[in-house]
């Protein structure tokens, strides 16, 4: 079972990669928690002082550790937060150590957020294995606030509910040329439908029918396709330093559609793609209903916002039932000052 501190809750980071790492920034610097250890796969950063390893210009005493020999109970840690990949699938073989260990696990994966919904069996795994040694599950991050509870709230003054919307628009090149191709940005149209999606398919669609599993609909059917966005003007790329021209792909439209046993349905285009010089990053969920409403998310620095969430939801975690708790069951994300 975790120890269930009686003043700050002990942290534990596995995966130091940007998000871990800036979690770990974040953790460093709040008064009411403890960072004890850090795990990362075998390479350079296994022997760092992890806050030298995040950029902190001082020592915090804690030395990462190899995440394949470590012993992950010796530290004594309340709560593991987790940045490694975004499926369950892979990431299995790190909940069986974490939970088992009897560590809280908070990850940062879009199927973690809802796990029923990515792979029902996989779930009941996780759920049982929480349970058996009484220390919960949540999948959290950017989409926390930004896309599960900001469609939460836009109903929260609904009397008639016919159907929801959802738009998102993320830039496409605010990382490397190869992560924007993930996306088809510079691919043909030919390209584009031979690509597989592995990075990004079957995890837009979890949004929506989270949404409305958290406000109590059953949910009968989930789709999701995925389009090329296009332009029929040229497009500059400042990741490929050069114009796309007419028909070349500016990035991925994943629309999801969701219906319920009640007749409420849902509808969601999410855009990953190069952005126009008027845009920025945003998400919308609007609802068709009395009264109609909308809310709106400008988002601006994904990568701290995301790592706040991680960190901002370790008291409700570590203070939670056992077994998978989903972010809508934690009720809205407050910030941990």
């Amino acid at each position: 079972m975790a120890k269930q501190s009686n003043d700050k809750p002990r942290i534990a980071f596995y995966g130091l990669g940007n998000y871990g790492l800036e979690a770990a920034r974040i953790a460093a610097a709040n008064p009411h928690c403890t960072i004890v250890a850090a795990y990362n796969r075998a390479g350079p950063k296994v022997g760092q002082d992890l806050g030298r390893l995040a950029g902190l210009d001082r020592d915090l005493g804690v030395v990462v550790q190899d995440c394949d020999t470590a012993d992950f109970a010796a530290a004594g840690a309340d709560v593991a937060i987790v940045a490694v990949t975004d499926r369950l699938a892979k990431n299995l073989p790190i909940y069986e150590k974490l939970l088992g260990a009897g560590l809280n696990v908070i990850c940062h994966g879009a199927e973690a957020y809802f796990p029923y919904g990515a792979d029902a069996a996989l779930a009941a795994r996780i759920d049982a294995l929480a349970k058996a040694n009484e220390v919960s599950f949540t999948g959290t991050g950017i989409w926390d606030f930004s896309r599960i509870w900001a469609g939460i709230l836009a109903l929260g003054p609904a009397t008639e509910i016919r159907s929801l919307f959802h738009r998102s628009i993320t830039d496409a090149q605010s990382a490397t040329l190869d992560l924007a191709k993930v996306c088809g940005v510079t691919l043909t149209q030919a390209e584009f439908a031979e690509q597989n999606h592995d990075r990004i398919g079957d995890l837009y669609k979890l949004i929506p029918h989270h949404v409305l599993h958290a406000l109590g609909y059953t949910v009968t059917s989930v789709t999701e396709r995925r389009e090329p966005v296009l332009s029929d003007a040229p497009v500059h790329s400042h990741l490929a330093g050069r114009d796309l021209e007419p028909g070349i792909v500016l990035g991925i439209r994943i629309v999801a559609e969701v219906e319920t046993a009640e007749g409420v349905t849902a509808t969601c285009h999410m855009e990953l793609r190069i952005l126009q010089e008027d845009e920025s990053e945003h998400m919308l969920w609007a609802v068709d209903g009395k009264p109609a409403t909308k809310v709106r998310v400008d988002r601006t620095d994904s990568l701290h916002t995301s790592a706040a969430c991680l960190v901002n939801r370790v008291p409700n975690v570590v203070a939670a039932a056992p077994g998978i708790r989903l972010v809508s069951e934690l009720g809205v994300l407050r910030p941990w000052l």
